[in-house]
């Protein structure tokens, strides 16, 4: 179990299953909890709020920088514009930025390359 859930990044992203399945956005799950674990160590259950947010951040940035995703989309009557990505992008990165300092860790990169030092 990821240290958040498939609809925690349905809910930041808007992304429906049309657009992404819950085993795709899972495998980036996957792929944000190992980089908490490699920047700022392991949490065990119950997994700290902090922690959680950010695995689904992670995650949401990781679907937002996609190259299908990045120039907008939309779903039904559901429609993110480019820039509605970019600010979202902006917002969660900085948000990303405050959470890892709390754990006394510096995000130097862009999303996707976010490490800790």
């Amino acid at each position: 179990m990821g240290y958040c859930s498939v609809s925690d990044v349905r809910v930041l992203t808007g992304v429906s299953e049309s657009m992404l399945s819950d085993s795709e956005i899972e495998s980036l799950i996957a792929f944000s909890d190992q980089q908490i674990d490699d920047d700022l160590g392991s949490f065990s259950e119950p997994v700290p709020a902090r922690i959680r947010h950010l695995s689904a951040l992670l995650t949401a940035i990781k679907i937002y920088t996609r190259p299908d995703l990045r120039g907008g989309f939309s779903v039904g009557g559901f429609s993110v514009s480019n820039e509605q990505v970019e600010e979202a992008l902006n917002r969660w990165l900085a948000e990303v930025r405050r959470i890892y300092a709390y754990y006394g860790k510096v995000v130097r990169k862009a999303p996707s390359t976010l490490k800790g030092v």
